[in-house]
């Protein structure tokens, strides 16, 4: 963990990479820090299969459009 200084700093910037919020350039330095420590690219592999995981096998419930309707429309009488 020499390039992060500590297991935080890691975490942080495995999840803002996998989020897609680093810039082009950090995703890039990010990578090549990590490239050297099995340790480190074994995380973001993990991460990376759970999170397709999640995607993939859980379910979201739909949410019907009369109750997006009836929301919207509590809203707008809210601020009248």
């Amino acid at each position: 963990m020499d390039d992060f200084g500590n297991k935080g700093e890691f975490q942080r910037r495995l999840v803002m990479y996998l989020d897609g919020a680093l810039s082009n350039e950090e995703s890039r330095n990010f990578l090549t820090e990590i490239k050297d420590s099995p340790e480190q690219f074994s995380k973001l592999q993990k991460e990376k299969s759970f999170r397709e995981f999640l995607r993939k096998k859980v379910n979201r419930r739909s949410v019907s459009p009369a109750l997006i309707d009836s929301i919207k429309s509590k809203i707008n009488s809210s601020m009248m």
